[in-house]
């Protein structure tokens, strides 16, 4: 005989609501206000939601933390976000459901499940090789807010540039795994953007940086991996700097990883400096300083 679970008792409807799966309170929280309120008091914790942008969806992977009172769910709850339709698909142990809401759109589905887990954003959002370039402006209308975007090594370079461009003004974060030493051209494009965090890799080739490279940089916290600049391009770098006195620059810290070691007498060279616990420490006119680290084969400037 069904039961009319919202005419319970509080006390019964609370445990009505701790015994449900994971995947049970996500549909239950679509199914009315009422519900979607009664889902949200439980303050569900959950892991970092991240979304993966395939060939014509979104593909949302939720995942609950394990607290008192909800059982704790080790397998994902994945929701796919169609480009071309309202509805959803949530795929579950017992099967596919489909839900669809009157007036929802695709990033109405987003808010409403940022809104029951009291968050403010999506944690990572993922663009890989299958992702199409046309569908990029419909990815940044669903999803508003993300705190890292993270550009996949197999993207071709021009998806890569065109997720970037896209994608990076709606992100804190920004990890791209592809760029092309042969693109000289555009790696300006990448380092001038305003990001708070920017991380460029190229595990098949050396990234070829210049001195102009470093001092267009405009991104507050910058990580090149796999980084091939000579230790002169670093001294003429290094000097510029000490003589640009009351210039603005962006950058707090610009962290580069290398094949090889470094020579730090070369890269100090004709500088006076002060040696500091972490490494060398220089200082300008104006009064600004620059900490600066060097271990074997990585250098970090502190600004």
């Amino acid at each position: 005989m069904p039961i009319r679970i919202l005419s319970l008792p509080a006390k019964d409807l609370q445990y009505a609501l701790e015994c449900m799966d994971f995947g049970d309170l996500i549909v239950f929280s679509l199914c009315s206000k009422r519900t979607k309120n009664l889902v949200k008091s439980l303050n569900l914790q959950i892991d970092p939601i991240l979304a993966d942008v395939c060939k014509n969806y979104i593909c949302l992977q939720l995942r609950p933390s394990k607290i008192r009172g909800v059982p704790h769910d080790p397998d994902p709850l994945f929701l796919f976000l169609t480009f071309s339709n309202f509805w959803i698909k949530i795929d579950r142990k017992n099967g596919i459901a489909v839900w669809k809401e009157d007036g929802f759109n695709q990033s109405d589905w987003i808010a409403h499940f940022l809104d029951i887990f009291k968050g403010s954003f999506i944690e990572k959002l993922r663009i890989n090789n299958v992702c199409p370039i046309s569908y990029l402006d419909i990815v940044k209308q669903i999803i508003p807010n993300v705190r890292k975007l993270q550009i996949l090594e197999d993207c071709s370079v021009e998806l890569t540039k065109r997720a970037f461009l896209k994608l990076a003004p709606i992100s804190m974060m920004v990890e791209i795994g592809n760029i092309s030493s042969d693109h000289k051209e555009n790696i300006s494009e990448f380092l001038t953007w305003n990001v708070t965090f920017l991380t460029l890799k190229n595990s098949r080739n050396p990234f070829k940086l210049g001195l102009n490279d470093l001092l267009v940089t405009n991104t507050k916290m910058l990580t090149i991996n796999n980084a091939n600049i000579t230790e002169k391009e670093l001294n003429r770098f290094l000097k510029l700097w000490m003589k640009r006195n009351q210039s603005f620059y962006q950058p707090k810290m610009i962290r580069l990883t290398f094949r090889n070691e470094l020579n730090i007498e070369e890269v100090l060279k004709g500088m006076k400096q002060q040696i500091v616990k972490q490494g060398w420490q220089l200082k300008r006119a104006d009064g600004k300083e620059l900490s600066i680290s060097i271990r074997r084969n990585f250098l970090i400037f502190f600004f």
